[in-house]
């Protein structure tokens, strides 16, 4: 009896800790399972991360790739960009040459050919750094909205085969390849219309594109990007694995050889080339060798416009992260950026003193130049002027003759007219004393028979 009092009470303790030894084991395998994802609270929204998506998910697969890897190296991003826009006149084979010695991720190197592209990327710094957050810590999410969106877009009828682009559909997969694997085209076009009704109006998209252009509904392309052999060849989507594969088989032109430590299968993120950028979440902190306790929770949204139903809301939280981001970036780029415009205002500054050199040189030498040209004119002039007097000399010599010859004439004229009247008055007087003489010899004649 006493036995069977004793043992029903060791059975019931037994049993319970069993129970609870059971339930608390799989708490802790899922507690153990949730720390290798990101918090609830830590990760990006569905909506989030249509927003950044949106302007690019209907690139390349070849380009879209380098720009989601490019897209976790923000420094990297900037610098290359302002290298790119130092040098505008290195392109294709150039490119790649120059390339060679920078220490820059590939990626990075692949978009150097994009300039539009980078330049983009560079100006919504931010929105940059947020997209390569999400991709380093919700990589399968990111590519599933890429599919959602593109089938959106295929389904309004937006998203086509055309002398650009081929759009392959494999089941519920929609691949993007350059109808010529040589050229890229990159599309630009209005993200909040391309994908039919947008669905989440707080989180307008952005519109990556050419400033100042009017587009429509449809898919414009900026000119196409010519390379010698397929773009990109070295990496591509696995879309049923939800990663980016490596072909480390296929080093780009833009690598040494022996800086290509690539390894074949799923791209790895190389923090090397974060230069120190805070992640956004512990997880990926960790993942990748940052210290958790440098931390900060700057889940900068991305957002421009603001719901009208949540306009009186607290954002401060969100702008502060979001500066302090900014501004982390900037002190790290400060001194290549005093560097960059002290080589700006130098190349600024050497067209002016050209120019004043030249206005110098010539205020200094106009009087010489127009002294030269006096002269010049005259001895440009003097046999004009010459046979030009002679000409008029010899017109005057020729009115002097004509004015003698008319004087000569004149007094001729009037020597034989005095001589005509001098033959007449003579004759006139022989004339009148003829008369004369008859009349007194017939008065002499009657007187004489008178008597």
């Amino acid at each position: 009896m006493k036995a069977t009092t004793i043992y029903h009470p060791v059975l019931g303790l037994f049993t319970l800790f069993s129970l609870i030894f059971c339930l608390v084991l799989p708490l802790g395998q899922v507690h153990a399972q949730d720390n290798d994802y990101p918090d609830s609270s830590e990760r990006y929204s569905q909506e989030e991360i249509a927003q950044m998506l949106a302007p690019i998910a209907l690139y390349p697969d070849a380009l879209l790739s380098q720009i989601l890897m490019a897209s976790t190296y923000p420094i990297e991003v900037i610098e290359a960009n302002r290298w790119i826009r130092k040098n505008p006149e290195l392109k294709g084979e150039a490119l790649d040459k120059a390339l060679l010695d920078k220490d820059w991720d590939p990626s990075i190197k692949a978009v150097c050919h994009f300039p539009s592209v980078f330049d983009l990327m560079s100006e919504r710094i931010t929105e940059t750094t947020n997209l390569g957050n999400a991709f380093l810590a919700q990589e399968d999410e990111v590519m599933d909205m890429v599919q959602e969106l593109r089938n959106e877009a295929y389904d309004q009828g937006n998203l086509t085969t055309n002398d650009r682009q081929k759009v392959i559909v494999e089941k519920e997969t929609i691949i993007i390849t350059p109808a010529d694997s040589r050229i890229i085209h990159v599309p630009y076009y209005d993200p909040f219309y391309v994908y039919g009704p947008w669905p989440y109006p707080a989180y307008r998209p952005h519109y990556w594109g050419p400033p100042g252009i009017s587009i429509g509904i449809g898919i414009s392309y900026w000119p196409g990007f010519y390379f010698g052999a397929a773009f990109g060849s070295w990496s591509y989507f696995d879309w049923n694995h939800r990663y980016i594969y490596i072909d480390a088989h296929k080093r780009p032109r833009f690598v040494r050889n022996n800086r290509w430590g690539a390894s074949p299968g799923r791209w790895q993120h190389a923090p090397t080339h974060r230069r120190g950028v805070t992640y956004r979440d512990k997880f990926t902190a960790k993942k990748y060798g940052q210290d958790p306790n440098r931390f900060r929770n700057f889940k900068g949204r991305s957002r421009d416009v603001i719901d009208p139903r949540t306009r009186n809301l607290d954002r401060r939280g969100d702008d502060r992260s979001k500066t302090k981001q900014d501004r982390q970036i900037q002190q790290r780029t400060t001194p290549e950026r005093q560097k960059q415009q002290q080589v700006e205002q130098r190349q600024q500054a050497k067209p002016e003193r050209q120019k004043q050199q030249r206005v110098n040189e010539q205020q200094r030498t106009k009087p010489e130049r127009q002294r030269q040209q006096q002269v010049n004119e005259q001895q440009r002039t003097t046999p004009e002027r010459q046979k030009q007097q002679q000409v008029k000399q010899q017109q005057q010599e020729g009115l002097d003759k004509v004015y003698n010859r008319s004087n000569n004439d004149k007094r001729d004229g009037q020597s034989n007219k005095g001589g005509r009247v001098s033959r007449q008055s003579t004759a006139d007087d022989y004339l009148e004393k003829n008369s004369s003489s008859d009349d007194d010899s017939r008065g002499s004649g009657g007187n004489k028979n008178h008597r």
